[in-house]
């Protein structure tokens, strides 16, 4: 019996939310990662690139503190807030990024006066909110997917731009 392996070209699969956090499970997503995730257009993706640079930044600050108090980010953590980022609309302002004292990632538009809202990245992908529009407060969690729930992207929708410069 002679079998033929034949090479597939032009496929793969990358779900789009990857529970994966393993080692082996990094490399794989290394090795599968759609071009398109790494555009090169500097006008249109350059707020993802920003976000990105400033997620790494605020991981990059915690392994700068050599003290044994120092918080730890689980990789899950750190895969399922690209994850957010990437999913934010391209008209909505980047948001500070900081490390909880529990090791979630903390996204938050402040936009002054009662306008603000806050997005907590858990390690296993929960997404806990809290809003202040006026005098409406907002609060809840949900789950990431493969899109932005409903209700985040409503609350996304109702800060107004930053002030420019």
């Amino acid at each position: 019996m002679t079998v033929a392996i034949l090479p597939i070209t032009g496929l793969y699969f990358t779900p789009t939310v990857d529970r994966g956090i393993s080692r082996e499970a990094e490399r794989i997503r290394e090795l599968f990662t759609p071009e398109q995730d790494f555009p090169r257009s500097v006008t249109i993706e350059e707020p993802k690139r920003v976000a990105q640079e400033a997620l790494d930044t605020a991981i990059a600050q915690l392994k700068d503190l050599d003290n044994e108090d120092s918080i730890e980010v689980e990789p899950s953590t750190y895969a399922y807030a690209e994850q957010f980022l990437r999913l934010l609309p391209r008209d909505v302002s980047i948001p500070d990024i900081t490390v909880d004292s529990d090791g979630e990632i903390m996204l938050e538009w402040d936009r002054g006066h009662r306008c603000v809202f806050s997005v907590s990245v858990g390690r296993d992908g929960t997404l806990s909110f809290a809003g202040l529009f006026g005098h409406n407060p907002i609060h809840g969690t949900e789950d990431l997917r493969e899109t932005l729930s409903d209700i985040i992207a409503d609350c996304l929708k109702r800060l107004p731009a930053p002030a420019r410069l």
